[in-house]
């Protein structure tokens, strides 16, 4: 992403963070491992670690604890966790609600840094003696020093750390953090967006949010150099105040994008049965993402697609012209359609241009007024069709189809092959995009689905914005161009 004076300090110089040791742990105990190897629910834990070359990466400070049992794959179970090396930094409590009172004595005595409850069963219940011993046992662990994520969460996925909470995560760190009070919502985001690309420097899911909550995570993200977007989804608003202040200024340093749960009364009373959370109206938390500068997220696919454009090419667009190159006909219409919808332009080809591009396109069968429709398939005169466009006064960003050949339909295709072409195709767009100096979108409908996740991962490496419709690649185009205009006075950040 890109850098400026305004924000280059304080996203890079580190300072000491209370927060920092709990995303870092030398030694990691989960306490209650079922004695079956399940790859879900709280055997996932282990397994997901695993998968991520915890032991690897700590020297096999991974401790299972479980009386029941004497080993679990390979690795000694302890039957407690006074009985583990030290030091122990961090906690996966998988144990009963009834067992817990029992873990925060011993994980008081042992020193660890902080606990994440799995456990489930406390104030999201509505039951009040419950959410008394969720009180109860998170003043004991603060008095302690020791902080809680949770309960009623997945904890953490830190892929540089080896941390993770599901199983298949990608194992490669990167650049955006997700903070959410879901789990299923966080899995889904990981999963989704890391299937087209994007990777993460950490993702908290913190539940009920007893102690840890959004506004301490945004508070740390404001100085982590691993992180340069920040994503959320929020049922509650917790904190109040803190929760302002924290978004407000992280907003004014790194791109914010919130997904607020909620905000009816059917999911408004979800969320309290979820969670615990109290969910407030649209018009305050659009009214709070306006004054800070966040963006608010209508939908999960919306904050999906607004990630992958403010962390690619897409970005840079300055304004609403668009030009659609290739697809012709009914379906250069609906695009058309789509794209005005969302309050962009598709302005007619400039006389000057046409003229250009009359040089080498034959009158029958395609078209050179905007939207284009050319020979997709000759990847040469592609390349000079876009340089031509992106030269037109009135075109600011480009949207093109994946072109793999006449051949990538037939059933015996050679995949390996239509990936190559994938791959050829990102590439060339990419440096097409540096040297025009406007972004280029793509779209990979029509894309054979065994190699669209393929497809859509080597664009976003190659820093381009992909999109499964033009609905889709229309509402992240105007989102990021409402986006800074409602960011007007505030420290550019993209």
């Amino acid at each position: 992403m890109s850098e400026t004076p305004e924000t280059q300090a304080p996203a890079n110089e580190r300072a000491d963070h209370p927060l920092d040791a709990i995303f870092h742990p030398r030694a990691v105990a989960l306490v209650g491992v079922p004695s079956s190897e399940g790859t879900g629910g709280a055997g996932g834990f282990f397994t997901s670690l695993l998968e991520q070359g915890f032991p690897e990466r700590h020297d096999g400070q991974i401790y299972p604890v479980n009386p029941k049992l004497d080993e679990i794959r390979g690795f000694k179970a302890y039957a407690s966790l006074l009985d583990t090396p030290d030091p122990v930094d961090h906690v996966i409590s998988l144990v009963p609600a009834r067992v817990v009172p029992t873990l925060v004595e011993q994980a008081i005595e042992k020193g660890v840094r902080s606990i994440h409850f799995f456990t489930a069963g406390f104030s999201e219940t509505g039951d009040a003696e419950m959410a008394n011993m969720e009180r109860t046992m998170v003043a004991r662990l603060n008095e302690a020093g020791i902080r809680v994520i949770g309960p009623n969460c997945m904890g953490l996925y830190v892929p540089s750390e080896g941390l993770a909470f599901m199983n298949s995560f990608p194992k490669e760190s990167g650049n955006v953090m997700f903070v959410s009070q879901s789990g299923a919502n966080a899995g889904d985001v990981v999963r989704g967006l890391g299937m087209r690309g994007v990777r993460f420097s950490k993702v908290i899911s913190f539940g009920n949010g007893s102690d840890l909550q959004a506004h301490h995570f945004f508070d740390y993200a404001i100085s982590d150099p691993e992180t340069e977007l920040v994503t959320s989804y929020i049922e509650g608003v917790q904190g109040g105040r803190k929760f302002f202040d924290a978004l407000h200024a992280l907003a004014r340093v790194k791109p914010v994008i919130l997904l607020k749960g909620g905000l009816t009364g059917a999911g408004a009373r979800a969320a309290h049965s979820h969670t615990g959370s109290l969910a407030g109206s649209t018009q305050i938390f659009d009214a709070v993402c306006r004054q800070v500068g966040a963006w608010r997220a209508e939908t999960m696919d919306d904050l999906h697609d607004v990630s992958i454009a403010v962390t690619t090419g897409l970005r840079n667009v300055r304004g609403r012209g668009v030009c659609l190159v290739g697809g012709g006909g009914g379906t250069a219409v609906l695009a058309s359609d789509a794209l005005a919808t969302a309050g962009l332009d598709v302005p007619p080809t400039p006389e000057a241009t046409k003229r250009e591009l009359s040089e080498f396109i034959p009158v029958a069968g395609t078209s050179i007024n905007n939207p284009i429709d050319t020979n997709m398939g000759d990847a040469a005169t592609t390349d000079r069709t876009l340089r031509i466009m992106a030269r037109a006064e009135n075109v600011d960003i480009i949207v093109t189809n994946v072109s793999l050949g006449r051949d990538a339909d037939r059933p015996d295709a050679d995949l390996e092959a239509l990936k190559q072409r994938a791959t050829d195709q990102a590439e060339r767009l990419a440096r097409l995009q540096e040297e025009c100096g406007i972004p280029i979108v793509l779209l990979t409908r029509g894309v054979p689905h065994a190699i669209l996740e393929h497809t859509a991962r080597e664009a976003y490496r190659c820093g381009i914005a992909a999109y499964p419709t033009i609905h889709r690649a229309a509402r992240a185009i105007s989102a990021i161009l409402e986006w800074r205009t409602r960011r007007e006075g505030l420290p550019l950040i993209f």
